[in-house]
């Protein structure tokens, strides 16, 4: 494959861009130019056709300006599941799995439900209804109405029963949760950022107040919605664990040891609220 000239120089393309698997990423956007599956690709060589040469070229430019690859392939693996992303949804992060194993781990294994708060592509609710206690019923919600159709369309792929609706954090949301479960936009506006996040969704990445105005609020929010010993789960950034900890106790809430992600980061506080 390295003997085609349009190959050869997607790779040194990539590689003067920063990327750091020019190789790995070059093979992922031939399989999205051609629709080929990587038996095939490695058995018969790249389906090049006048059409797919262009997608080619045209998908290794993007990439070397720096566009995420979810957003160029369409897809993005989280905790196992194949998901759907686009420009309308934030990508999911490996770190991200860290609330989930969190939340698989200290939500009560009863009978109950779970709101994922913020869903955007579904993939911390997809995850949770994939993997969790059979009892458990999960929702998923987000203010904006592009995500959802992202989510809604992973559900239809994944097969899995979550509801999806519409909601401003938890103010659409009836009460009686076993565990609201959130990854929110904690990105302060001056915090600096991977130049690939450009292409995100801005409503999906930053908040006010240093990255936790929209924690704050969920915090003072979720006791009117938990039933007793119920657990709030947020994802945070770095050095928001201490001050979101502090307004979960103040809030009512049993805080328990912050989960820390493989890369030695505080990436999740939790608590059980305690009525």
């Amino acid at each position: 494959m390295r003997a085609d000239p349009d190959l050869r120089e997607a790779v040194t393309a990539l590689a003067r861009a920063g990327i750091p698997d020019p190789e790995r990423e070059v093979i992922l956007l031939l399989l999205a130019a051609t629709g080929q599956d990587r038996e095939s690709l490695y058995r018969d060589g790249p389906a090049m056709s006048p059409g797919s040469r262009a997608k080619f070229r045209e998908l290794f430019r993007r990439r070397a300006m720096r566009e995420p690859l979810p957003y160029l392939t369409g897809r993005r693996e989280f905790y196992g599941l194949d998901l759907a992303v686009s420009p309308k949804v934030l990508i999911p992060r490996p770190e991200t799995e860290t609330l989930v194993d969190r939340a698989l781990s200290v939500i009560p294994p009863r009978p109950g439900r779970v709101v994922d708060v913020g869903t955007g592509s579904g993939a911390v609710a997809l995850a949770i209804a994939s993997a969790g206690h059979a009892g458990w019923s999960v929702e998923a919600v987000d203010l904006d109405l592009s995500a959802l159709s992202v989510a809604r369309a992973n559900r239809a792929r994944l097969g899995l029963p979550i509801k999806i609706y519409p909601s401003d954090l938890l103010s659409q949301v009836e009460p009686g949760l076993l565990a609201v479960v959130a990854n929110l936009p904690y990105v302060g506006l001056d915090d600096p950022v991977d130049p690939e996040v450009r292409f995100e969704p801005r409503q999906a990445v930053f908040a006010l107040e240093g990255g936790v105005q929209l924690i704050e609020r969920l915090v003072h929010q979720a006791p009117m919605k938990l039933v007793a010993d119920g657990v709030l789960l947020v994802e945070v950034g770095a050095g928001q664990a201490g001050p979101v900890a502090r307004s979960m106790r103040g809030a009512g809430f049993d805080v328990g040891p912050p989960a820390v992600d493989l890369g030695g980061q505080e990436r999740v506080v939790w608590g059980v609220w305690k009525t």
